[in-house]
């Protein structure tokens, strides 16, 4: 969601409400009213498309429709929603729904008025069981019940975390406590009561009264003739026209006379609501065949960042856990490699105390030797006085030959880690720059697929975006690695052994190839230098060194992993971190992209 934009409305402005503001109570009663239309539909199977969404499909008359319902702490929200087409395993609650819900039907939809909790009943073989969705931002939740107790919810809450209202399986379930009137609830007097406030009066509507959204709260002032920012106060005597916009609203979720839209910003959804706002005046609007379509749009097309951001710091926090056990594994493997530096000392130890073994005497825990590796100077030497000097002997021989073997692994080992270490910096770089989901999905798996993190991406997305292309002046091709993997195709597949590869000297980034018919032009170069200064671990720094050589000088050593290449001949460039600039007519120039 684009967290605003300005047009129309009492100020001058209309401010676009962040995502979450968007799905209130009035939105939820919509959506109620298309799934009472679906009548008894029957349980047709559970999907979900990630950890906080379940998508529930029903079939009606030859048809099959799909409930999403998502309790993100931002986008919680419940509609029919295209086919789910990533999909996670189930987790126990989505498992619990097909194993409860099983030749279920749809027997009840309920939703309170300005309440933002659905109730779905659905008669099963036991009998009724209640599918309670609560869309309340970081409260949200998804929860099934019978008639008495919480058979298990998406988000289980424990006491310690909410003492006033844990769902837990087992305990009654306790709808989450109404502790404010709602608009119907109010006459004249109440209106004037909440008006009496310093607080800005859309603000104080949302406060003050259930299930008014801070948007809703802003479209009553504005119905009212008010300015939103104004004093709660100040428009007390104006509570007769709000009591009027407050009766009109409720009318409308009464007798569900709904008319979803959507707004625009060009070809982009910036918003949608259940009915035509005042306080989006100014921007463009379009009707929409039903509220959950709206919603879905809104969702699939005008708010992929909220998604993928998150995403981002999820994979981003994994790869730095990975990073900083390789860094401690590191930092051990060279301690212990510096102490077995001294295993020739062990040897000595033990010769010296096999040669003076007639000086040991019963329960000593110390011999004191003349030591030969040292011009005769005396040693103390630790004895165990439970073993006799042959077995001191040969147990210093054993940490001999203990810290000979390490010394002869541990240089492999230590290898092994810097190159993992590395391959991790280099997908915090690449994790970075991501711009899509696909970019993701491809990172995750190959480090799922070399080991380096534990858990391998959900299905990939549909859209496939392959490596980032760009054009530069002079008709260059500029080719980008979004992972390990597209930095081993596009340098050892797609690049000629006379294209030039480019790398950021001596930091974690992104292989880069010069595509050119011909000898490239000196502006290319700097372009394609400066696009790998930008995808790499300098692209905050005021210059950065990148390495620039033809293709046929970058090899791959045997077994090594994808991405880690050697090369010759380099020349080295001191450039600015930058991405191509724009083309004449507008925009980036970007090559077309390649679907793979």
């Amino acid at each position: 969601m684009s967290p605003e934009a300005d047009a129309g409305g009492a100020g001058g402005k209309t401010v676009i409400q962040r995502a979450e503001s968007l799905f209130d109570s009035v939105t939820l009663a919509a959506v109620a009213q298309e799934i009472r239309a679906v009548g008894r539909g029957r349980f047709a199977g559970v999907r979900q498309p990630s950890a906080d969404t379940v998508v529930v499909s029903l079939s009606a008359a030859r048809t099959v429709q799909h409930l999403l319902c998502s309790i993100h702490p931002r986008t919680a929200r419940v509609h029919f929603a295209t086919r789910p087409e990533a999909t996670e395993r189930l987790t126990p609650f989505g498992a619990l729904l097909r194993s409860r819900l099983t030749e279920a039907r749809l027997g009840a939809v309920e939703q309170p008025p300005f309440n933002r909790l659905l109730r779905l009943g659905f008669d099963a073989l036991q009998g009724r069981l209640w599918l309670v969705a609560e869309m309340m931002g970081r409260h949200s939740n998804l929860i099934l019940t019978d008639e008495r107790v919480v058979l298990g919810a998406l988000k289980v809450v424990t006491v310690a975390m909410s003492p006033r209202r844990p769902v837990l399986p087992g305990r009654p379930y306790v709808p989450p406590p109404a502790d404010r009137p709602t608009p119907p609830a109010l006459d004249l007097e109440g209106v004037r009561s909440v008006l009496r406030s310093p607080v800005p009066v859309a603000r104080r509507l949302s406060q003050a009264l259930l299930g008014v959204s801070p948007l809703v709260g802003r479209e009553i002032a504005m119905r009212a003739g008010l300015d939103p920012a104004i004093p709660a106060e100040e428009a007390v005597e104006s509570a007769g026209r709000i009591h009027e916009v407050l009766r009109a609203i409720t009318a409308v979720i009464s007798d569900g006379a709904f008319s979803p839209t959507l707004y625009l910003d060009g070809a982009r959804v910036v918003a949608f609501a259940p009915f035509s706002m005042r306080a989006f005046e100014g921007v463009a609007s379009q009707a929409a065949p039903t509220m959950s379509a709206a919603i879905d749009r809104y969702y699939r097309e005008g708010s992929p960042t909220v998604h993928l951001e998150e995403r981002r710091t999820q994979l981003a926090s994994m790869v730095k856990a990975a990073l900083t056990r390789r860094e401690r594994a590191l930092e051990e493997s060279r301690r212990i490699l510096a102490e077995s530096a001294a295993a020739d000392r062990f040897r000595v130890l033990g010769d010296l105390i096999l040669t003076h073994a007639r000086d040991v005497r019963p329960r000593d825990q110390v011999l004191r030797a003349p030591d030969y590796t040292a011009g005769g100077g005396e040693v103390a030497i630790p004895l165990d006085p439970a073993l006799t000097p042959s077995e001191n002997a040969q147990r210093y021989f054993r940490r001999y030959a203990k810290a000979r073997a390490t010394a002869r692994a541990l240089p492999a080992r230590i290898a092994q880690i810097e190159a993992e270490a590395r391959a991790l910096r280099d997908a915090l770089v690449q994790i970075d720059g991501a711009v899509s989901s696909d970019d993701l999905w491809e990172i995750q798996a190959d480090l799922a697929g070399g080991s380096l993190v534990g858990r391998a991406p959900r299905s990939r997305p549909v859209v496939r975006t392959g490596p980032r292309r760009f054009r530069t002046a002079d008709g260059a091709t500029i080719l980008v690695g979004r992972s390990a993997r597209e930095n081993d195709q596009i340098t050892f597949h797609e690049a000629g052994p006379e294209d030039l590869w480019f790398h950021a000297r001596g930091l974690a980034g992104a292989h880069v190839i010069l595509k050119a018919s011909g000898r490239p032009s000196h502006s290319s170069i700097e372009a394609a230098a400066q696009t790998a200064a930008y995808y790499s671990e300098g692209r905050q720094a005021g210059q950065v060194a990148v390495d620039s050589v033809e293709r046929k000088h970058v090899r791959k050593p045997r077994g090594a992993p994808p991405g880690a290449v050697t090369y010759t001949e380099e020349r080295t460039l001191l450039v600015a971190p930058a991405l191509p600039p724009p083309d004449p007519s507008g925009g980036r120039r970007r090559a077309p992209r390649t679907e793979t």
